[in-house]
């Protein structure tokens, strides 16, 4: 595993973090608790899966309120067994006359016998969301992506995503001894403790992609594993609902360059954002200049035009960010028709645009029904493999 910190306008990796901890342990008694809370990162990835709930001056959680909004002064995350009071959805284009996309999502921790997972939901039942369990029982573009995390890294477990019902089998599944830690660092996400607002890195975590139910997976682990490059980056970003939130921005390229650097001959990365007051928050899909859809064979470029064009999902204002000697990405350009960044290899000269392809954004938070049971909903979503 590889783990470095940037800093500076294109946050140089400057020191690998099994070096400096030493250091750090020592000059960190003299600071501040404030100092100290800012020296040691951004806090617990746990606290950016799942989201949060606004609460009253005795604790308790305060109905109709948003995180993020004017009148939630305090807020905790959710607990296991709370119903969530306000829903997040996708947006509708323009011209819909609907507030709120298709897409209802809550993002909640669920304990199924001795183990916590944190689920995250996508529920089709129209632009107000589902007003009862009878909205969502029985319909089949309904699933659950599962999260979890270790002392080193927070993952994705399964996932329920545009794209398609995937597992992430990881190495360690020959030493999970049948239990759900088949699944762990299957699909990073980031370190545990979550890096400083302007810090970055990336790592080479072996995988095995299963698609389709969970039930339907082999029962011995796999013998080769897929070496895909994570990135990972902390920084405030303006979601479409106006929102500015601190968040990680996580990227998972299908592959990985041989010194593990760089993204290779990768043709597609997922990224993710994930924020302190929802979890996950938004979701993109790029795809690099010479890429062409297998089914309707139109190029990234082309893609990328039509996704501006519905106008569901804002730009992604993004700083550069310099990973390492090997990668470098811009910031996003400033066409007005397409959503583009620049993937550099400054060692080599090697450079390829990025478009934009897909993208939902998940920040368009409104108060839940209160009819709608999700803790129901989603226990019966729920695969026990990754509680296991």
């Amino acid at each position: 595993m590889m783990y470095t910190r940037s800093h500076g306008a294109l946050r140089r990796s400057c020191f690998s973090r099994s070096n400096v901890l030493g250091g750090v342990a020592a000059a960190l008694v003299s600071l501040s608790p404030q100092a100290l809370q800012a020296a040691e990162g951004s806090g617990p990835i746990s606290d950016f899966m799942t989201m949060d709930v606004c609460t009253q001056s005795d604790g308790s959680v305060a109905m109709g309120k948003i995180p993020g909004s004017p009148d939630c002064s305090s807020r905790r995350n959710i607990k296991p067994g709370e119903q969530p009071t306000y829903i997040l959805q996708n947006f509708s284009g323009p011209r819909s006359k609907c507030a709120g996309g298709a897409v209802t999502k809550v993002n909640i921790p669920v304990t199924i016998g001795a183990n916590t997972r944190i689920t995250s939901s996508t529920f089709k039942a129209g632009c107000a969301g589902p007003q009862s369990v009878d909205d969502v029982e029985g319909v089949e573009d309904n699933g659950l992506s599962i999260q979890w995390y270790d002392k080193g890294y927070g993952f994705l477990m399964g996932s329920y995503s545009p794209v398609a019902l995937s597992t992430f089998e990881s190495d360690q599944c020959a030493d999970s001894g049948g239990t759900s830690r088949r699944f762990f660092r299957g699909w990073v996400i980031a370190p545990a403790t979550v890096p400083a607002r302007g810090e970055s890195g990336y790592g080479v975590f072996p995988s095995k992609l299963h698609n389709g139910q969970p039930s339907e997976l082999p029962v011995a682990c796999a013998t080769r594993y897929n070496r895909g490059l994570t990135t990972w980056a902390v920084d405030d970003f303006t979601y479409k609902s106006d929102r500015r939130l601190l968040s990680i921005v996580s990227s998972h390229y299908s592959r990985s360059g041989e010194d593990g650097k760089g993204p290779g001959k990768a043709m597609q990365v997922e990224q993710t954002y994930w924020t302190r007051e929802f979890g996950l928050s938004r979701w993109e899909k790029w795809a690099r200049e010479d890429w062409v859809h297998p089914r309707s064979q139109k190029s990234a470029a082309d893609l990328a035009q039509r996704l501006v064009s519905a106008g569901r999902c804002s730009r992604p204002e993004l700083a550069a960010v310099r990973y390492n000697a090997n990668l470098q990405v811009s910031g996003v350009s400033s066409e007005p028709n397409v959503y583009s960044r620049l993937v550099t290899d400054p060692s080599s000269g090697e450079r390829h645009v990025w478009y934009m392809t897909l993208c939902e954004d998940y920040t368009n938070a409104s108060p839940a029904a209160p009819k709608m049971d999700y803790i129901k909903s989603i226990n019966g979503l729920a695969n026990d493999i990754y509680w296991r």
